[in-house]
């Protein structure tokens, strides 16, 4: 009888742990191509479980279906996802909290192009903006990156899902696809992406970070995140985690893009405040 009242209160403990465990709602992939997500993804957890003594255990699902940002977004407001990472704009940031600390360093808003292997030599040729504003690039319908593109003067192909890209950049339907430095080194090195290279002579380089947004109403949840992403920051385990995830950490040493033309753009979508934040860009290009 006494174990059986023991195994029951095990069992009892167990379920209440179980219960209290808070439940953190994120986006799926949205291709097997977009082999960043998993960075954002583990990020996300090691913040939770570097809070977890303050605010408790939590566990993260991923809803089932694919979503566009403009859908992702509608479902952080209506309450039905808990947490959605996207690059930052005024817009964004009106109607969402933002964790205005960026999750890769600010390293987003350096572009490398992705291109055909077969085209090397033409892009190996050109050497200014003008020459490669003649070129088309797919982007993401719904991104920021499409309207800054467009704001200066680049020709922009806008496809409104993720896994069609590589597949239209594979067809030559666009010139380049234009990625973070931090993810396009994972996703061509995915199976079938063997006639594509990442081209790092050339950089865009427009300041862009890729932040945690939630509700306005979960203030908690932000308090959380923002706790814990400046104290990993604060204690260089951010930087480390970076530098050795296995979807960013072929970027580094930066010193490697010293050599790299970059062409400077504007970046109109930005708050009005970005560039007096603290942490807007808190790793140098530079950085080793």
């Amino acid at each position: 009888m006494a174990k059986s009242r023991c195994l029951l209160m095990l069992l009892w403990l167990w379920s209440a742990q179980t219960s209290a465990e808070d439940v953190v709602r994120i986006q799926p992939s949205q291709s097997v191509d977009n082999t960043s997500y998993q960075y954002y993804v583990d990020l996300l957890q090691l913040v939770l479980n570097s809070t977890a003594a303050d605010y408790g255990p939590s566990r993260i699902v991923v809803l089932e279906s694919t979503l566009s940002q403009a859908r992702g977004f509608n479902l952080l407001k209506k309450g039905q996802l808990d947490v959605y990472w996207a690059g930052t704009s005024f817009a964004r940031e009106r109607d969402y909290l933002a964790i205005t600390i960026p999750l890769e360093g600010g390293l987003l808003g350096y572009r490398v192009p992705v291109i055909a292997r077969n085209r090397v030599s033409e892009f190996a040729k050109i050497t200014t903006v003008a020459q490669l504003q003649k070129m088309v690039a797919c982007q993401g319908s719904q991104w920021p990156d499409s309207d800054i593109l467009e704001h200066n003067g680049f020709l922009v192909e806008r496809v409104i899902s993720f896994s069609l890209m590589y597949s239209m950049l594979a067809q030559q339907r666009c010139d380049y696809f234009p990625r973070g430095i931090n993810e396009a080194y994972a996703e061509v090195n995915t199976q079938g992406h063997e006639e594509l290279m990442v081209y790092d002579k050339l950089i865009l380089r427009y300041p862009l970070p890729m932040y945690f947004f939630v509700n306005k109403q979960n203030k908690p949840l932000a308090k959380r995140l923002t706790q814990g992403l400046s104290q990993l920051l604060a204690n260089g385990k951010l930087a480390d985690f970076l530098m050795h995830h296995p979807t960013t950490s072929a970027i580094f040493p930066l010193s490697r893009y010293q050599a790299s033309q970059i062409f400077i753009l504007d970046n109109p979508t930005l708050p009005k405040d970005f560039n007096n934040r603290e942490h807007h860009d808190w790793i140098e290009f530079s950085y080793q």
